[in-house]
């Protein structure tokens, strides 16, 4: 298959099989035909390989790792085997509209965009409120757009479309920052290279509980407060002033650490002491009342 113009879609599996029909089908369905979908199984033990290979069409790829490692050392290997011009990426549990790439594609017109973006819908069916919700009602900001995105972070890892030619081959996403390693390679891409927005939903990003994001919250704020710090002590996106909404996201999973691992008075103390936002309403929920109501109407993502 050449590679002009051709989509190499990424999809990490790791246990996928509660969904993973649905995601393949939804590349498969896809107006734009150009395109390979590398499934990158991540020592999966489940039915994931059988469902995938139930799908008969050459543009799917199965590779299969038998020792399990991180996600995003995973979405690095994968990538390795793409030959695309263009690199998009689907998890196992989120689906594209069947236009997603068709729009995109078009923008890549522009010989300078690296990296065509969208909005998205964010699904969580066990929530008692708000079971559906668009992403950015708004305009999506278009251009070099690192400081839009450093007030306001709407972007989707399941939207994403990139120019493989600007990539850095050796190492895409830095694996150390396992829980946003994708937030941190959109914003230091869009220090160099120009971005554009298809301003048309793409796809559902589903959110459920047995999620890596969900499952280990503690593990995430130590990465998250490491990851700020590191941004804050290389000055790369004009120093601390510049980094309001990340400032305000360390502080609040740093926070949620004592309420999920201590309680008690002087966390409730602490929490007193938070700045006045939905956030510190959050905070409150989480510790007086029990998990089993907290799940069903706040998410930590």
């Amino acid at each position: 298959m050449k590679s002009k113009g051709l989509v190499s879609v990424i999809m990490n599996c790791h246990n996928g099989e509660a969904f993973l029909k649905e995601a393949i089908e939804s590349v498969v369905k896809q107006k734009y035909k150009k395109w390979e979908l590398i499934f990158w199984d991540n020592n999966s033990k489940d039915a994931s390989e059988q469902i995938f290979k139930s799908f008969k069409d050459k543009r799917l790829k199965y590779y299969f790792r038998k020792k399990k490692v991180s996600l995003y050392e995973s979405r690095n290997s994968a990538i390795k085997k793409a030959k695309g011009e263009f690199i998009a990426f689907l998890d196992q549990d989120d689906i594209w509209f069947p236009n997603k790439l068709s729009l995109q594609i078009k923008k890549f017109s522009d010989p300078n965009v690296g990296l065509v973006y969208g909005k998205f819908f964010k699904i969580n069916e066990n929530s008692f409120f708000r079971k559906k919700q668009l992403i950015t009602a708004g305009k999506l900001p278009e251009g070099y757009i690192t400081k839009d995105l450093l007030k306001d972070y709407k972007v989707g890892l399941l939207t994403i479309m990139l120019r493989k030619k600007f990539l850095n081959k050796a190492k895409i996403f830095k694996t150390q920052y396992n829980f946003l390693a994708d937030l941190d390679f959109v914003l230091r891409f869009s220090l160099k290279y120009k971005f554009a927005g298809v301003q048309e939903v793409v796809g559902i990003y589903r959110q459920h509980e047995n999620q890596m994001q969900e499952k280990y919250f503690k593990e995430k704020s130590v990465q998250f407060s490491a990851w700020y710090k590191e941004l804050i002590s290389k000055n790369m996106f004009g120093g601390k002033k510049n980094l309001g909404v990340f400032e305000e996201w360390e502080r609040f999973y740093s926070n949620l650490i004592l309420v999920k691992t201590e309680r008690g008075f002087s966390v409730l103390l602490k929490i007193m002491k938070y700045p006045n936002n939905i956030n510190k309403i959050k905070l409150f929920l989480l510790l007086l009342l029990p998990e089993t109501i907290t799940k069903k109407i706040i998410s930590l993502t």
